[in-house]
């Protein structure tokens, strides 16, 4: 894996490369899977065909590649989100209780500013103040520590006002500076909860989360939506009683997994590009905890360290925040290289954060959205990858007229399963979701002949959420 600690990588990566390229060239592995859109497997084959080991132009010292978003893109729902729930749980922290409230509220900007009416006219400074009070006496209690070694007790802080207190206004103001702050922000905000931790720590806790989640999320009735109350008469509260509600359920699909298989048969490398923490995602694609084989190297978030523990501050000297423009900066200066500067053959993406990085590379052949019934800049390329279905434009085609193919996998988070059709069941919902209404209107404007580049390239006066963009197929 990428990381500070994985320095071998880049020789480790190069050596797999020529010794895959030992081996013989062999038809391709085709998905097969029943529960992949039509239009999804045929095109992922196809790719297989022109890019793969089997091909005339394949070259095994420059191998293709992929990169993947992991979370709701691999993973079906958010890993990181699932892990703050378990740390939250089982009290994991190593962050002595007078840091607590520094913690809470590292980066925010202006921690007295009014979070607006959506939010109760709070401040992030008084709801912080409030967890970190009810975290300090779970501290004294002798509850909290980094390992597992407090476990007997949980059945009894769980039962607590204390415990309740801190669980719902610390996922409070995930929830609050996610909605009100800009990601680069609240994307590394979440992160600064492994404070005093060290990287094994991290990595422990979500490997042990994860394994349990794989478990119970194989039950259908496990993906829900949760509710958390603080107490509604807590000694010393500033903000009173508050709830949040998130949810529930994290996989792997057994279609992820045999794409996985698939591109490592064929002679790709893999690679995750992800905005949750680096040791999150290394657990994350453990092949013992989801069943993932074949990730070749993970980039992700971040945080500096001092002795040897991680410290609330993002490490920018490794490289950028992996969400936005920054996926696009860390993958060309850490993953480019061991390629000789070629960009993803292949990439896979749900979100408006993966907008630049699933775009803005010349030689992206496929793109594979995850669709969530986005409205956001990922809605746009949903929409084109609907219009290129109806044009029936295969892969090849779409590079010859300089293009990268895009389509589109339905799923239904109601259980946490792909299904071979394009639409999306969001988790709670009774029914699916083709597009946004937004995402209707730009399919509508491609039919009305707004050619795909153009469309692509207007993504920022469109949705408003680029803060940087260099341009469709720019990366040469």
């Amino acid at each position: 894996m990428v990381g500070k600690r994985k320095s071998l990588c880049a020789v480790l990566v190069l050596a797999g490369m020529l010794w895959a390229g030992l081996a013989a060239a062999a038809n391709p592995i085709m998905l097969q899977s029943e529960r992949w859109e039509p239009t999804v497997r045929q095109s992922i084959n196809e790719m297989f065909v022109l890019y793969g080991k089997g091909s005339p132009g394949y070259n095994p010292s420059i191998r293709p590649y992929a990169v993947f978003d992991f979370d709701n893109t691999v993973s079906i729902l958010d890993v990181e989100e699932q892990l703050a729930i378990y740390q939250l749980e089982n009290l994991r922290f190593a962050v002595p209780p007078e840091q607590m409230y520094a913690v809470l509220t590292t980066g925010v900007p202006d921690v007295n500013k009014d979070l607006g009416k959506d939010w109760g006219g709070l401040t992030v400074a008084t709801v912080a103040a409030d967890a970190a009070a009810a975290y300090k006496r779970l501290y004294a209690k002798g509850y909290v520590a980094a390992d597992g070694s407090r476990a007997a007790g949980k059945a009894a802080w769980m039962a607590s006002d204390d415990w309740k207190e801190f669980a719902a206004k610390a996922r409070w103001l995930y929830d609050a500076i996610g909605d009100t702050m800009d990601v680069s922000v609240s994307y590394p905000w979440i992160t600064y909860w492994f404070t005093g931790m060290t990287p094994q720590q991290v990595y422990d806790l979500a490997h042990e989360a994860f394994t349990y989640y794989a478990k119970a999320s194989s039950e259908k009735d496990f993906w829900r939506k949760i509710t958390w109350k603080s107490p509604a008469a807590y000694a010393g509260s500033k903000a009173g009683p508050l709830s949040i509600s998130f949810k529930q359920g994290i996989t792997v699909s057994p279609e992820m997994r045999e794409l996985f298989h698939a591109l490592e048969a064929n002679g790709f490398d893999a690679w995750v590009c992800s905005a949750s923490f680096i040791d999150v995602i290394s657990a994350a694609v453990s092949p013992e905890v989801f069943g993932i084989e074949g990730v070749d190297g993970v980039l992700a978030m971040t945080n500096k360290e001092k002795n040897g523990r991680y410290i609330n501050a993002y490490d920018y000297d490794f490289h950028a925040q992996t969400q936005g423009k920054g996926k696009t900066e860390s993958i060309s200066k850490l993953i480019l290289p061991l390629y000789r500067n070629r960009g993803p053959v292949f990439v896979a993406f749900d979100s408006q954060g993966d907008f630049n990085f699933v775009s803005e590379y010349a030689d992206t052949a496929l793109g594979l959205a995850l669709n969530r019934a986005r409205k956001d800049d990922a809605g746009i390329l949903a929409a084109v990858a609907l219009y290129q279905n109806g044009k029936k434009l295969t892969v090849a085609e779409a590079v010859k007229q300089g293009q990268t193919r895009y389509v589109l996998q339905g799923r239904n988070e109601n259980g946490g399963y792909f299904w071979p059709r394009p639409e999306v069941q969001l988790l709670g919902k009774d029914k699916p979701v083709l597009l946004s209404a937004k995402a209707e209107g730009w399919l509508q404007k491609l039919r009305e002949g707004v050619r795909v580049p153009a469309l692509i390239n207007d993504a920022p006066r469109l949705t408003g959420k680029l803060k940087t963009y260099d341009g469709y197929k720019s990366i040469q």
